[in-house]
């Protein structure tokens, strides 16, 4: 038999087989909340051992892009349970890839009354996709102060 497709063990983490699917970002997450779609996405994909899941920010100003989820409000907890269950069905199990845009983002693509947030108030050159105006410049982020932390 393959090695591929047996089971793999270290410390605490039992996969059923050594096939890992990589992150990509689908845009899917409507309201930033992961939905119905999203799970069904993922589902299809459960052959592998492991899952890693797209960029989700564990804060509404690490929401830098459109449609992506994020993991910070009681929706979008159920939003994963139901994509954590998809997963979980066909026996692979499912790591959360945490992921903040920083100065890569617009503030359309984040909730109101969010700014956006980086290591630097330094604006970043070109342009991002907004569903509201379409491409537009980089907007311009305030710095990430130590107290800004939570």
């Amino acid at each position: 038999m393959n090695k591929i497709l047996t089971r793999f063990s270290k410390g605490q983490l039992n996969l059923k087989n050594h096939l890992v699917m990589a992150p990509m970002t689908r845009s899917r997450a409507t309201n930033n909340i992961p939905n119905d779609l999203m799970a069904e996405y993922y589902g299809q994909r459960n052959g592998a051992g492991l899952i890693i899941t797209e960029g989700t920010a564990p804060m509404a100003e690490g929401l830098g892009y459109p449609r992506i989820p994020g993991s910070f409000s009681n929706e979008q907890t159920s939003g994963w349970k139901k994509v954590t269950a998809a997963v979980h069905a066909g026996g692979s199990k499912f790591f959360m890839q945490l992921m903040h845009t920083g100065r890569i983002g617009h503030t359309d693509n984040l909730p109101t009354g969010v700014k956006l947030t980086g290591a630097s108030d330094i604006k970043a050159a070109g342009q991002i996709f907004t569903d509201t105006k379409g491409l537009q410049d980089h907007s311009q982020p305030v710095a990430l102060t130590t107290s800004g932390v939570r």
